[in-house]
């Protein structure tokens, strides 16, 4: 049975419930009072390490929030949430701090969005004075142009730390086999799955797939954030049981599953 519900061009029912039900509780969870525990990636541990090592050698990191293909998606958002806890823990002990911008046509507003989280951070600190607006060049708007440009800062400045968690693309392999050529500490995650293979062996630390989501929640605490990564584990713990069920059943001759699902 097909049907036609606004604002569901056309879909079936079984899916237009489902979306209800995934949508009522993300939005039950993003006003709730409760607290979700989210949990801590290791990734996190390592932009300490990576901003402590940086301190101890005299020398800059940088951190990319990536291309940003997609506009503010949720890739990116997670990327300005770690972003500004770099910025936070760069701030507070003098460790300059590079990031690299562009990459991409819907890379312009947060390039303006990742400006403004830096340099709160660095008034929040009371040291107003030690952000730069030049540390922050927009390189390009093509990838692989703004991957030049990342090459080349990564082969001048020589950062104790490179930090590449957000929407990453090809391009990454490229900027990351460099930054371990350097000897930067490497924290790496991508949104393409073809480059995990690649980020994961010339990176020290990798966050895969909804890593990266999971650290920008832990660390904006932004309820809307945190209420999505509740909703997926909720749904994925819902689709695992109706697999088995589905093929516990079907395995005893009966297929109700398959006909609810097909409704």
């Amino acid at each position: 049975m097909v049907t036609k519900i606004f604002p569901f061009v056309e879909g079936r029912f079984v899916g237009a419930i489902l979306f209800l039900v995934i949508a009522g509780i993300a939005i039950y969870y993003m006003y709730s009072k409760k607290q979700v525990p989210i949990r801590r990636v290791p990734s996190l541990d390592a932009i300490d390490e990576g901003i402590g090592r940086a301190a101890e050698m005299g020398k800059p990191v940088i951190d990319s929030i990536g291309i940003c293909s997609g506009g503010m998606d949720y890739w990116t958002v997670a990327a300005m949430s770690i972003l500004s806890y770099t910025a936070r823990k760069c701030a507070a002990i003098g460790v300059p701090l590079y990031v690299p911008l562009g990459g991409h046509d819907n890379s312009y507003t947060p390039m303006e969005v990742a400006r403004d989280i830096v340099k709160t951070e660095y008034d929040l600190a009371g040291k107003p004075e030690e952000f730069k607006l030049e540390n922050m060049p927009f390189l390009s708007g093509r990838q692989f142009s703004w991957a030049s440009g990342y090459v080349g800062m990564l082969m001048r400045l020589r950062p104790a730390a490179n930090i590449m968690l957000g929407d990453n693309l090809a391009s990454a392999m490229w900027m990351s086999e460099i930054g371990h050529q350097i000897g930067a500490l490497q924290i790496s995650g991508a949104t393409y799955i073809s480059n995990i293979a690649v980020l994961a062996v010339s990176s020290d630390y990798i966050a895969i797939g909804e890593d990266m989501l999971a650290a920008g929640a832990y660390l904006s605490k932004e309820p809307s954030q945190i209420a999505s990564i509740r909703t997926e584990d909720i749904i994925k713990i819902a689709a695992i049981i109706v697999v088995v069920g589905g093929a516990l059943l079907l395995s005893f001759g009966s297929n109700i599953v398959q006909t609810v699902l097909s409704i």
